[in-house]
């Protein structure tokens, strides 16, 4: 009988090691605090999948990011939050999460926690990444389908459990617009900084209980992966990101101050469905190429503030953005004003920044067109 019980438990690991090598998965683990020696190269591979891990190694600089934000329908609720791996926050070698929530009534929760491993598990539908802890218990993950239509976040900790779906509304693309894949898109965004919009914007739905209290919401939202040569502090000085839906139209905005070399670096996207209807990296007016601007806007009536619970930060002295862009060929101009409605968190980045993420309300479309009501979620980073 036991050699019989051996035998089937063989049988049975054999077809499944034969099923996982049909689908073709691959499983990359990595270990807090485990270092690599030599030149650690960045993936500059525009084909290879968005979740894939996109470095060879990690030592005390090198690190990678899965992000992800959401926003309330009603504009009063947002969350961010995100899996990392490598040095990050004077952390070396780590295996982090990191989660920020706001409450319609102003309250706010943050919480970081730090994993023993990490793995992304790659196959041919789904790709699948793990975060956990065996002595606190945490374990974070996200199941996504390899066309990023569909993803799925689960939480499982002391404090929060509970999941977040993100089904997108738009394509996944390169810093240049392009959708992925393609052989001419370019993850380079600026100096050491690489970075792909998996999900510019999605619906979602939100179900987590924290530390007894439920979180409950449903609206939009998106995610991103970045993996640089060098922690944020070193390589930046200022950033304005925004991802937001407005009648038929999704929206990706970014512009970034380098501090490698002092440039500011732009890139702006409309969608429409599945397709981009307008993508530019220049801000230079000009009559025959597209050109975008993403402008701090001062009339709103929120500012993003630092948690009353903490140590107190000047509030933003600008409230919002105005979001043009401009197709000469195409005769179309667009145009988006976003205010702010509520601070999801702002804390220091170093000793003269700090980094804030907001949600909010926008209005805008065609100039001389139909104007559409939306919603907005992002990051800032400025001086302090």
């Amino acid at each position: 009988m036991a050699d019989m019980f051996l035998l089937a438990t063989f049988l049975a690991s054999a077809v499944t090691a034969t099923s996982l090598a049909k689908l073709g998965c691959t499983t990359d683990t990595v270990h807090a605090g485990v270092s690599t020696n030599g030149t650690i190269r960045m993936n500059e591979n525009p084909l290879l999948p968005f979740d894939s891990q996109m470095t060879d190694g990690f030592n005390s600089t090198v690190g990678e990011e899965w992000s992800f934000e959401a926003v309330s329908e009603d504009g009063k609720a947002g969350m961010g939050w995100m899996l990392s791996r490598g040095t990050i926050a004077g952390n070396p070698l780590a295996q982090r999460s990191i989660i920020t929530i706001v409450w319609p009534n102003g309250t706010r929760y943050m919480e970081s926690d730090f994993a023993d491993i990490s793995t992304i598990q790659t196959c041919k539908d789904s790709t699948i990444g793990t975060w956990s802890n065996e002595t606190s218990g945490m374990n974070w993950s996200f199941e996504s389908s390899n066309d990023y239509s569909h993803t799925v976040v689960t939480i499982d900790s002391a404090t929060i459990k509970g999941t977040i779906t993100l089904d997108s509304l738009s394509p996944a693309v390169y810093p240049n617009g392009l959708v992925y894949p393609d052989s001419r898109g370019n993850a380079l965004f600026a100096p050491y900084i690489y970075w792909a919009e998996t999900v510019p914007v999605a619906t979602t739905e939100v179900n987590l209980v924290v530390n007894g209290t439920p979180y409950t919401t449903k609206g939009i939202g998106g995610r991103e992966r970045n993996w640089n040569s060098f922690n944020w502090a070193s390589l930046s000085l200022t950033w304005n990101m925004l991802r937001a839906t407005a009648g038929p139209y999704t929206l990706m905005a970014w512009v970034y101050t380098s501090k490698v070399d002092g440039q500011t670096y732009f890139t702006s996207m409309i969608m429409e469905g599945k397709e981009v209807v307008f993508r530019t990296q220049e801000r230079e007016a000009s009559t025959t190429s597209a050109f975008g601007s993403f402008d701090l806007a001062y009339g709103g009536a929120v500012h993003l503030t630092s948690d009353p619970s903490g140590e107190p930060l000047p509030p933003s002295k600008h409230t919002g953005y105005v979001l043009e862009m401009v197709d000469p060929e195409a005769n179309k101009h667009w145009k988006f004003e976003i205010d702010y409605t509520q601070t999801v968190y702002l804390f220091p980045s170093s000793n003269v920044t700090r980094v804030g993420g907001f949600v909010g309300a926008l209005k805008g479309g065609l100039v001389g067109g139909p104007q559409y009501l939306g919603r907005a979620s992002g990051n800032v980073q400025d001086m302090i």
